[in-house]
């Protein structure tokens, strides 16, 4: 099958290209700057432009039979505006284009924090309503209402699947992304956590299971990816074990996140961007918990141990 892939030069997109090629697929990637990809390969033809042009698109998605959407604004410093315009306005681009070349396959990348949070005594699924803090992020909010956009073109002969991946580590974090994580804390004599945590997955898990959401999933449905629930402080003490470092750790009051998440909004304010906001540290606070047995039993969501995903970005990175 040939596949159009959005966001081919991310994170996602380099272990997705990496997946689908393992699997025998044909990729057609459409970049803005082809420079950056990483991979070359017979199997993958990356092609200059940019998905938020409808034409560029058109052109780069002829000849496929199906279509993974996996770019999407994430800088936190971006205004509510920059962040609908790529994340809805691309997703608009897209439906459009499938729609007019025939093409009723699409794989949507979305993200967790759309799903409502568990807790540690009871972790939740996708059927949970997204719940604050991150019904005040504009990250979650514009990726919501492009769910909405799938869902509501999903009908009778088409395969329309959605993907809510939890937090993503591994090889090819090229900015990094979720690898900030990691690079916090590495090798720090003191480390100060915050109080919440994370549903943490090897992206080539992620990968894997979008690639066998082409063929296999519910259409209109989204499916949670996830492996391992952990409390950050738990995380930072599974990395300096696997790093083979000393490391004092300290968990931070949620108060005294939020403290310096006032201090961005401050500069805010003063017309200074910043990804610095109580709307982004009020995500550090909350134990975001979840069940991925919908993915596990309808996209065999694989379980890569989390040491060798911490490893993987490790290896890259340094």
């Amino acid at each position: 099958m040939r596949i159009l892939l959005t966001g081919g030069n991310g994170f996602l997109g380099h272990n997705l290209i990496g997946a689908l090629i393992d699997r025998g697929h044909e990729v057609q990637a459409i970049v803005r700057r082809p420079e950056t990809m990483k991979i070359q390969d017979a199997h993958l033809q990356v092609m200059k432009g940019d998905f938020l042009n409808y034409e560029e698109l058109r052109a780069a998605a002829t000849g496929c039979e199906a279509i993974i959407h996996a770019a999407a604004a994430t800088d936190m410093a971006l205004s509510y505006d920059e962040f609908a315009r790529v994340n809805v306005g691309g997703s608009q681009n897209v439906i459009k284009v499938a729609d007019t070349l025939g093409i009723d396959t699409i794989v949507f990348i979305s993200t967790a924090n759309t799903i409502g949070y568990g807790t540690p005594e009871k972790s939740a699924d996708e059927n949970a309503p997204m719940e604050f803090p991150f019904t005040e992020s504009y990250y979650a909010q514009t990726k919501a209402r492009a769910e909405q956009l799938f869902m509501d073109y999903a009908s009778s002969g088409k395969h329309i699947v959605i993907l809510n991946p939890g937090f993503m580590l591994g090889a090819f974090d090229t900015k990094p992304s979720s690898g900030r994580l990691i690079m916090s804390a590495y090798r720090k004599p003191i480390m100060l956590t915050p109080k919440g945590g994370k549903c943490f997955i090897h992206v080539k898990d992620v990968a894997a299971a979008a690639v066998e959401a082409l063929s296999h999933g519910s259409n209109g449905e989204r499916y949670f990816v996830g492996n391992y629930n952990l409390s950050l402080y738990d995380f930072y003490r599974l990395q300096k074990k696997v790093c083979g470092y000393r490391q004092w750790l300290i968990r931070l009051p949620d108060w005294m996140i939020n403290g310096i998440g006032c201090c961005g909004d401050a500069l805010e304010k003063l017309g200074l961007r910043t990804q610095v906001s109580l709307r982004n540290t009020r995500q550090l606070c909350v134990m975001e918990y979840y069940d991925n047995a919908k993915a596990r039993r309808e996209l065999s969501l694989g379980q890569i141990p989390l040491e060798e995903a911490i490893t993987d970005f490790v290896r890259y990175a340094f």
